[in-house]
């Protein structure tokens, strides 16, 4: 018969007990990094905006982060960012030492401060239009080293655009660096934040639409734009005054949001109309609520305004200084359309707005209504591209015009963010071929395309859309365009002219 017997398990030893310990201790850290990686892969993938690899992740409700044209930040956009997405695979596959600019934006619509869809996609079509002119031709000097061009959505809380910017930092260490940022959305304190923390880890900077005083070489070094400040603006509404008006006297609408110091273009806008228009403002100064980053405003927050501006006309006012933004003009129009005191012609003066899709199709309301607006614009869209041979025409707004038209429709032109965003990328590539002088052979590190910005000077010009610029080192204003027309344009269209442009044409000259 065979015999049965239990397995006999010898006792455990010291040493044994502290092995199997090691493996339980093991198993379950084991799990335990299996479950945490789980829930780090799910979270990403929650967090990612397109695919967990776009680049791109939901920051405060809104997709911040960047990204090679591929994560698609709006339908509207579509079109530009494949063109983008496409010219950078092409500079990938040619030559392995190119170099990257960033383009930093608000570019996704959200209630805090994004720009329309349409306003976003003509900024990048003009960006694309330079992008492919400086890797293609040698309007910035040698096609050399071949530029790639990012999109940062750089968000508008601290933590959406802080993110954004230590990316585009770590980047600037990488192979192909980072060597400049354009664009750098509107003149918010914000934006004022992230440029002087780009400028101390000594990243270059052009802005495309940074029109409030301080965004320059001087207070933050490094940084140079391709638009005028209010300084600028005020000084050829009052040119413009002086020579072609009797209008005296003035009163002031401001927003109040400039108390809190976020909207740096109001509230420059502001100072400079006391400080270059004090001897015509005869009348207290009246303010409104706008949407300064916020929301829309409504006619009704003019009520009062509106009151006060009809009794300040029977006293003699001739004009209204507007410290606010393009947000909240039609409504202020709207609201003084309604004025009991209509029967009194009334100016408005502003500077620094796009003002063509606010306007279009109301310039009879406005006429009908006695009043006229005048604003110094930054770019006269529809003057430069129906009088291209005027005088006044920027020289190299042709060759712009033609390059855009190979890509995209003309009637986009309407808006200036084409000409300007061109015009940032086209700064930036400038002083990228002057900091590598032996093309590819010398690719350029961040600080040394830095170091060239303010050798864009006579003798070496920018050839812009907007105006032949330079950015010598000056007394003051070190980094504003010098060269920079600052057409002042009339709504309704002026009788009789070609041009919506009055007075003489002023220029940027410090």
């Amino acid at each position: 018969m065979s015999e049965s017997f239990e397995e006999i398990v010898p006792p455990l030893t010291g040493t044994a007990r502290k092995r199997r310990r090691r493996r339980r201790t093991a198993l379950v850290a084991v799990v335990v990094l299996v479950l945490a990686g789980a829930v780090w892969g799910g979270t990403t993938i929650m967090r990612s905006c397109g695919t967990p690899w776009s680049g791109v992740s939901v920051v405060d409700d809104d997709c911040i982060g960047v990204t090679d044209g591929s994560y698609e930040f709006h339908p509207e956009l579509a079109h530009v960012q494949e063109k983008i997405a496409a010219e950078n695979a092409r500079v990938r596959e040619a030559t392995s030492d190119y170099v990257t600019l960033v383009l930093v934006d608000p570019l996704t619509a959200t209630a805090r401060g994004g720009l329309p869809a349409e306003q976003v996609r003509n900024r990048l079509e003009g960006a694309y239009t330079a992008l492919r002119r400086v890797n293609t031709t040698a309007v910035a000097g040698d096609a050399s080293p071949q530029i790639q061009l990012l999109l940062a959505n750089q968000g508008t809380s601290e933590q959406q655009w802080r993110e954004v910017t230590e990316e585009i930092i770590d980047l600037s260490t990488r192979d192909n660096p980072v060597v400049g940022v354009i664009g750098l959305g509107i003149s918010a304190k914000h934006t004022q934040q992230q440029a002087a923390m780009l400028s101390r880890h000594g990243i270059p900077m052009v802005g495309a639409y940074l029109t409030a005083d301080g965004f320059d070489y001087e207070r933050i070094p490094g940084l140079v734009k391709t638009s005028p400040s209010n300084r600028h603006y005020v000084e050829a509404l009052r040119q413009y005054l002086t020579a072609e008006t009797d209008i005296d006297s003035a009163i002031l609408v401001r927003d109040s949001n400039s108390d809190a110091g976020l909207d740096l273009y109001t509230q420059t806008l502001e100072r400079q109309f006391q400080r270059q228009m004090a001897d015509m403002l005869h009348f207290p100064t009246q303010q409104f609520a706008g949407s300064s980053l916020a929301r829309t405003a409504e006619p009704n927050l003019f009520s009062g305004v509106r009151a006060s501006i009809c009794a300040a006309a029977a006293e003699g006012l001739r004009a209204v200084l507007y410290a606010g933004r393009e947000v909240d003009l039609a409504a202020f129009l709207d609201s003084l359309e309604q004025r009991t005191c209509y029967r009194l012609p009334l100016t408005i003066l502003t500077a620094g707005l796009e003002l063509g899709d606010v306007l279009r199709g109301s310039e009879d309301e406005l006429a009908d209504a006695n009043l006229t607006i005048i604003s110094a614009a930054t770019v006269d869209a529809e003057g430069w591209r129906a009088n291209q041979d005027d005088p006044d025409t920027p020289e190299y707004y042709g060759d712009f015009r033609t390059a855009f038209e190979e890509h995209f429709h003309g009637d986009h032109l309407d808006d200036g963010g084409a000409i300007m965003m061109h015009d940032a990328l086209l700064t930036a590539a400038s002083a990228v071929r002057l900091a590598a002088p032996e093309g590819a052979a010398s690719a350029p590190t961040a600080r040394d395309v830095r170091a060239q910005l303010l050798n864009l000077n006579v003798l070496h010009e920018v050839q812009g859309g907007s105006g032949t610029l330079t950015f010598s080192k000056q007394e003051r204003g070190t980094g504003v365009p010098v060269g920079k027309p600052v057409p002042v344009l009339r709504y309704p269209h002026p009788d009789e002219s070609a041009t919506r442009q009055v007075g003489s044409l002023y220029l940027v000259t410090n």
